[in-house]
């Protein structure tokens, strides 16, 4: 009995282990769950829009990479030139920009975990630095704290376009108790191209995106480019110069 007991508490223990191993990693728990899918997944025009659902966890929110980030961070570096946020936004005197780089030290971070798997899908569909394209996101918390969906949706272009295919379910979400923790877009870098060379600023769409929203009780915008993130709060939504009214 003694063996057994012995048995039972080191299997017990290495499943303990296990688990807080796995959740250590920066991955999706599952597969995601695909709501509109048109043309070759590596093509130029092709639409995603898609949905994965995890328990929420303190890995999602840290800057633990996800198997291959190093690889994508590398190209990165070697081809953009310089990285630097500050630098990115710089380049132009947008008014946008200059919000941006004004609130620094308040805004902009790292990229965390669940921006990078958010980034690394895209990369995984089309080269960033081949071809640089775009998609939007949505990061939205169950009714309950416990679960996390993240939703994808890429037309596989350097633009997305009519974004009602990505806003209706989230919405729809937000109606059924969810919360909106943050919308985002990715700015792709573009060797070469300072204008458009990953600057972590909405642009005029973009801030018009995020104000979109802003009846839903969303708490942030995030606008990255893989390396880093402004992370915008809903009350400096606001400030920024976009289209519409």
């Amino acid at each position: 009995m003694r063996m057994w007991g012995w048995w039972v508490a080191a299997v017990t223990a290495l499943v303990a282990t296990g688990a807080a191993r796995a959740s250590d990693v920066c991955a999706f728990a599952d597969a995601p769950r695909v709501l509109v899918q048109s043309g070759a997944p590596h093509l130029k025009g092709s639409r995603l829009l898609q949905v994965w659902e995890m328990d929420d966890a303190p890995v999602l929110w840290s800057h633990v990479e996800p198997a291959g980030y190093e690889a994508f961070r590398a190209r990165i570096v070697a081809r953009a030139g310089n990285t630097q946020p500050l630098h990115l936004l710089a380049q132009h005197s947008w008014t946008n920009n200059r919000i941006v780089a004004d609130h620094a030290a308040e805004w902009i971070r790292p990229v965390n975990c669940v921006q990078m798997l958010l980034q690394q899908a895209q990369d995984d569909r089309i080269d960033t630095l081949a071809a640089p394209t775009e998609f939007a996101a949505a990061v939205l918390r169950s009714p309950d704290g416990r679960r996390i969906r993240a939703y994808f949706y890429t037309i596989n272009e350097d633009g997305i376009g009519r974004l009602a295919p990505l806003t209706e379910p989230v919405r729809a979400d937000r109606s059924a108790g969810w919360m909106i923790l943050a919308v985002l877009h990715n700015h792709a870098f573009h060797p070469g191209n300072s204008e458009l060379n990953g600057a972590i600023a909405p642009s005029r769409p973009d801030a018009q995106f995020s104000m979109n929203f802003a009846d839903t009780g969303v708490a942030e915008a995030w606008i990255t480019n893989g390396l880093h993130t402004a992370h915008i709060p809903a009350a400096a939504f606001g400030l920024f110069e976009r289209d519409g009214p």
